[in-house]
């Protein structure tokens, strides 16, 4: 595929630069020492999201990117490579500057790598490992400042290891524990967390939210999702200055396209985005 087909296939955007992504932090945020959230249930696009934020953080400006440095804790092992290949080719194809610039393969194949140069993945598979990783962390963002967000998939993926029948601990309070590391990193090294959460996750009963993509969908649910991400905010008890809900779509018909929709507290603003996923990530539908 040429470059111009690429540049018709994804079409082209310039992003404004005020944010790491303006859909979703419209105030220029994350800041340093602020913690984001990514919270929802199996298969709503955690992890995808996870991955096009990797994306806009390690590729050049003039792709629409921030050429920072991020390190990702891969807890889950949900992350596929490739997947992430496919979202920065879209990124790169969709914003790089100038507009009317051809962009051929073996370009697109190097500003990928130039780009990896920027991210250090951290893969744990054991609580102990987890452990150490945050031991090492400081050190890590201390040497390279150019590393300005950590990324982890799952926060919580160890915690079963954890609690055990000597050494009971309620999902809140580890959570709440290790929010607070979290934060004392973020605020000495001045840089930004990104985190993803099961919906579930948490001591207390909660009900789920589902709605329906149609006109009315945003308003009517609007308010139900509010309450249910307020006491989640209780029940969590943690000053999360980002989270973004994310949720499958109630499809009106059996042959509707899988939907999804994303409820974004930000700094006390709130907002809805609807969403859908493909091989190439995620397309935003407003």
């Amino acid at each position: 595929m040429s470059g111009l087909d690429l540049s018709a296939k994804f079409g082209r955007t310039v992003p404004d630069g005020r944010s790491l992504d303006p859909g979703l932090f419209a105030d220029g945020s994350p800041a340093g020492g602020e913690i984001v959230e990514i919270v929802g249930d199996s298969n709503c696009g955690k992890s995808c999201l996870i991955l096009e934020l990797i994306a806009k953080i390690i590729l050049p400006v003039n792709c629409g990117g921030h050429a920072a440095g991020a390190v990702f804790v891969n807890c889950d092992n949900n992350i596929n490579l490739v997947y992430l290949l496919n979202i920065m080719e879209k990124q790169i194809v969709n914003c790089t500057i100038p507009a009317n610039k051809t962009i051929d393969r073996i370009e697109i194949e190097r500003i990928r790598q130039e780009s990896f140069s920027r991210l250090t993945m951290i893969k744990c598979c054991t609580m102990d490992e987890f452990e150490f990783s945050f031991l090492t962390l400081n050190e890590l963002f201390a040497e390279n400042h150019l590393n300005k967000y950590l990324l982890i998939d799952s926060v919580v993926a160890f915690y079963w290891s954890k609690c055990t029948e000597t050494n009971l601990i309620r999902m809140d309070t580890y959570i709440k524990l290790l929010y607070r590391r979290l934060r004392r990193l973020c605020r000495d090294r001045n840089i930004a967390a990104i985190c993803t959460r099961p919906l579930h996750f948490v001591s207390g009963n909660r009900e789920s939210v589902t709605t329906e993509f149609d006109d009315s969908a945003e308003v009517n649910s609007l308010s139900s999702i509010t309450r249910s991400m307020s006491s989640t905010n209780k029940i969590n008890n943690t000053s999360i200055e980002h989270r973004i809900e994310l949720a499958e779509v109630v499809s009106l018909t059996p042959n509707d396209d899988v939907k999804f929709n994303a409820f974004v507290t930000s700094n006390g603003k709130q907002m809805i985005k609807f969403f859908a996923i493909d091989k190439y990530g995620i397309n935003w539908l407003n």
